[in-house]
């Protein structure tokens, strides 16, 4: 494998720009979290570009200035290059704000609660529509960028881009080619609930790929149940987690990813203004996700106070609410935040003034001096593609922090034996959680946090990138002998 072999995409770059003082021009660095960040990291491994999408105006106008992409800096020190695609902007905005945002991260989320939404009318085939254009875009980018490519191999990155392995295999019939889901796939029944073109359209698009990843055996047995209910001529077979459909072999497969040891090392974690003196003298619970529904600080929040209600022995403890903006344009997210504030208000009337505080903003550093001086940490969502966090936090902690860990994160398969385990949707059970992870003593608490950082450790940002690599090398192999 070389660099000019190897063609990287996914849509959000999440690309953020500062002026530069002395020359006013406009200075690209990378906003924090998400899958942006992890795929930038993997073209920082692999040392090759990135093609994302140009999202706001000032992503479209270096676009237009520099054609060959823009260099960017990352966390880990290394350089790379990202080609950013400029769609056209009703076609982009329908499926940033509709399509993907609203309705297919409800739809892998398990966002709707089927009894009031969803509905679904001429917007969503509209967006449908428009996302088939938002698809063509990429496959052109790739296909452009490989053209002089004699062998090229095409790494394809989350839910954003799921038509385009087909795309690509059109007009690239042998490439191997490797798409990975980033969030949760879900069950047959849920994802029956989007309408019929999509649902299975977007399955047959993802077929033609070589190799289809997710972080975690749930996802991957869902994808496979959802192939065999909708993909009526399809073969599924679980146990080779393989898919045999019009001629071809698709593999799925679980590659598991924990953290980035570069990214971590290269930080100056500082604690968030005003935070150290209050919580100075206190044990602190931290709780920390994105403002998206999924994240469940609410009833996190819900399920302290109903701990420190119970449990004289927590009345000197506090609790600290880390939230990262992220698409608060979304209703759901806006009125997350409202419920989140809400329950913050709530917990400070009953356990007393101060209590509990939230903490909002996008500095990597302020979440990782966080996960350093927390007592407890909270990851509780009721569904979670894997949740890096959880493997992170416990690797910077120094506090010996135990960790409350929902059973519906994918990082459960590998840390929830380390973990307090809990169901998302139960307070006392994460009451008891609570209690518990804050009584035990020294010494049980140290030889947790060992066994949970020995289990962490091995996940790294390097060691999955090259698992891709070989799961494709492997799938393709796989997939010429059956053609012979």
């Amino acid at each position: 494998m070389t660099a000019s072999e190897v063609f990287l995409a996914s849509k959000r770059a999440a690309i953020t720009y500062d002026t530069d003082p002395d020359t006013g021009e406009l200075r690209p660095w990378l906003a924090p979290g998400g899958t942006g960040n992890v795929v930038a990291e993997q073209a920082g491994v692999l040392n090759v570009s990135w093609i994302a999408s140009a999202d706001s105006e000032d992503d479209r106008r270096v676009a237009a200035e520099q054609p060959e992409g823009v260099i960017l800096a990352l966390p880990s020190g290394r350089d790379i290059r990202v080609n950013l695609i400029r769609h056209d902007r009703r076609v982009f905005d329908s499926v940033q704000n509709h399509l993907t945002a609203q309705l297919l991260w409800a739809a892998n989320n398990y966002g709707w609660d089927k009894w009031t939404e969803p509905s679904f009318g001429a917007e969503t085939y509209a967006a449908q529509d428009d996302f088939d254009r938002f698809t063509r875009d990429f496959a052109d980018a790739l296909l452009k960028s490989s053209a002089a490519a004699r062998d090229p191999l095409y790494l394809v990155h989350d839910y954003q881009l799921v038509g385009v392995p087909a795309k690509l295999r059109q007009e690239r019939p042998d490439a191997p080619i490797l798409l990975f889901v980033h969030i949760p796939w879900p069950s047959p029944d849920y994802w029956r609930v989007l309408p019929a073109p999509l649902r299975t359209g977007i399955i047959e698009g993802m077929l033609p790929a070589t190799t289809i990843g997710f972080f975690a055996d749930r996802w991957t047995r869902n994808f496979l149940d959802c192939v065999e209910d909708l993909v009526p001529d399809a073969r599924v077979d679980r146990d080779r987690g393989t898919v045999h459909w019009r001629g071809a072999r698709t593999r799925v497969r679980t590659l598991p990813l924990g953290y980035s040891p570069l990214t971590l090392d290269g930080r100056a974690p500082r604690l968030p203004e005003g935070i150290g003196e209050w919580a100075d003298g206190h044990r602190l619970v931290v709780h920390s996700g994105r403002t998206d529904p999924i994240k469940n600080a609410e009833r996190a929040v819900r399920a302290y106070a109903l701990a420190v209600k119970e449990d004289q022995r927590l009345r000197d403890t506090r609790m600290l609410v880390r939230m990262n903006p992220n698409r608060l344009y979304v209703p759901a997210n806006a009125d997350y935040v409202r419920r989140v504030e809400a329950a913050v208000a709530d917990a400070n009337r009953e356990l007393g003034p101060d209590t509990v505080r939230t903490h909002t903003d996008n500095d990597v550093d302020h979440s990782i001096a966080c996960f350093r001086h927390a007592d407890l940490l909270m990851f509780n969502s009721t569904v979670d593609g894997q949740n890096l966090s959880t493997f992170e936090a416990p690797l910077v902690n120094q506090r010996d922090a135990d960790v409350i860990l929902s059973e519906m994160c994918g990082a459960a398969e590998l840390l929830g034996p380390h973990c307090r385990t809990v169901n998302p949707f139960d307070l006392h059970e994460q009451a008891r959680a609570i209690s518990a992870a804050l009584s035990a003593g020294p010494a049980a608490r140290a030889a947790s946090a060992a066994r949970r950082r020995d289990a962490a450790r091995p996940w790294t940002l390097e060691a999955w990138v090259q698992a891709q690599l070989d799961a494709l090398a492997a799938d393709h192999g796989a997939r010429h002998d059956d053609h012979h």
